[in-house]
């Protein structure tokens, strides 16, 4: 029986199908002008936290700082918060009144169930606190759900037009590809990882990154959806196959950035690995797995939308490239 065979993905079963995740996007339009930082992440992640705790601070803590559960096996990590902030990308620091952003908001588990909440503390967060240094307004145009099969409008013009959806994990499994010989990460936003207790400033091999992404699912879904959603010999012969994928071209380089923590009053370095990886190799076992990964993230900081990618696995040029 070939590695390829026991872990062929269209006989996989998740040891937790019933995870769920959901992702929105928002639509903001600033009613004053203000300021933003290149990478708005951080302004994102900290003016949402001042304004869940406006609502209540079980609130705030339960996103930001989740009780692990008694048979939370790593004492020393902490464990993960059950969203990831994914801020607007385009590097344009001022905007006017009228101005839009787009903000996606994904939620992991029984987090899902607190997705009122999320739309109180983003619409308090507009009309009370605003956003930057200038502490501009901004309103709730519109709601759009993202999912695997596609987006559709669950607000707009201060009315609700649906309900939410929540994806399951077994969805991710239900169409994959029976042979894939090469795939595309492109990191959309930094990617920071460690090894051997420093950060990773060159391109992970294959099987790091699937320990680290295996290792975060696994971690959601055991904090947020009842139970693991790979059993530990299904990771463990994953791993083993991760070990043959080779890295045939990659682009990605660090980028240095910095941001300013309002609680600490200081400035955190907050780098990391930006451009793309094709990996070749057996990689039909990890699609599901990968495809899943773009709606969860890798690495540190994904709470603030870091280790964001988009996976491509159709055919391409190596002109492309070369």
């Amino acid at each position: 029986m070939t590695a390829h065979t026991r872990l062929n993905p269209a006989n996989a079963v998740t040891e937790n199908p019933a995870f769920r995740l959901a992702c929105f996007e928002f639509q903001l339009c600033l009613t004053e002008a203000t300021e933003l930082p290149v990478y708005k992440g951080s302004s994102f992640h900290g003016a949402f936290g001042h304004a869940l705790a406006r609502i209540g601070s079980h609130f705030r803590d339960y996103f930001y700082n989740p009780t692990p559960p008694a048979h939370w096996s790593d004492a020393q990590q902490a464990p993960p918060r059950p969203y990831v902030l994914i801020p607007p990308l385009d590097e344009k620091t001022r905007y006017a009144a009228g101005d839009t952003l787009n903000l996606g908001v994904v939620l992991y588990g029984a987090a899902v169930d607190y997705f009122l909440i999320v739309f109180a503390a983003l619409e308090h967060l507009g009309e009370f606190m605003g956003l930057g240094k200038q502490r501009a307004r901004f309103s709730i145009d519109s709601i759009t759900q993202l999912t695997s099969g596609g987006a559709y409008t669950l607000y707009r013009n201060r009315q609700w037009l649906g309900q939410t959806q929540a994806m399951q994990a077994g969805q991710f499994f239900a169409d994959t590809p029976p042979s894939l010989s090469r795939i595309r990460l492109n990191h959309s936003t930094r990617l920071l990882l460690q090894a051997n207790n420093q950060l990773l400033r060159t391109t992970p091999p294959f099987g790091l990154l699937m320990n680290r992404l295996l290792g975060r699912i696994n971690a959601l879904a055991t904090l947020y959806g009842g139970g693991i959603a790979i059993a530990p010999e299904q990771k463990q012969q994953l791993l083993k196959l991760a070990e043959t994928v080779q890295i045939e071209h990659s682009t990605l380089q660090w980028h240095d950035w910095e941001r300013h923590s309002q609680r600490s009053h200081s400035d955190m370095p907050f780098g990391g690995l930006l451009g793309e990886t094709i990996y070749s190799g057996e990689l039909a076992p990890f699609a599901p797995w990968l495809a899943m990964g773009q709606w969860v993230g890798i690495g540190g900081k994904t709470s603030f939308g870091l280790g964001l990618y988009e996976l491509s696995y159709s055919e391409w040029n190596e002109d492309e490239y070369y």
